[in-house]
């Protein structure tokens, strides 16, 4: 059975990397709706189900953090993933 990745802290620090490199607020914009682009095609029904959870909020705050909360996480599990298969390709 395969598992979700455990996250290493090379990840973490990746992850805080790109969003500090990401100073301006367009450069962040940008990135964040190829994101939410890309995690529709790849996954529609996890969308289907995130987009009824959003729904749920009130107020546009929390939205945002319940959004950015999904990003982190998924962005983090896919940057592992791949980091993992790229050392098992290399024998590391």
């Amino acid at each position: 059975m395969n598992q979700l990745p455990k996250v290493r802290k090379e990840i973490k620090f990746s992850i805080f990397k790109a969003l500090e490199d990401m100073e301006d607020s367009d450069s962040k914009l940008i990135y964040l709706q190829e994101f939410w682009k890309g995690f529709r095609k790849e996954q529609p029904e996890l969308t289907k189900i995130l987009v009824k959870e959003l729904e749920a909020f009130k107020h546009p705050l929390e939205m945002s953090a319940f959004a950015h909360g999904i990003w982190l996480i998924y962005a983090s599990l896919r940057s592992q993933l791949e980091a993992d298969e790229m050392n098992e390709d290399w024998g590391i």
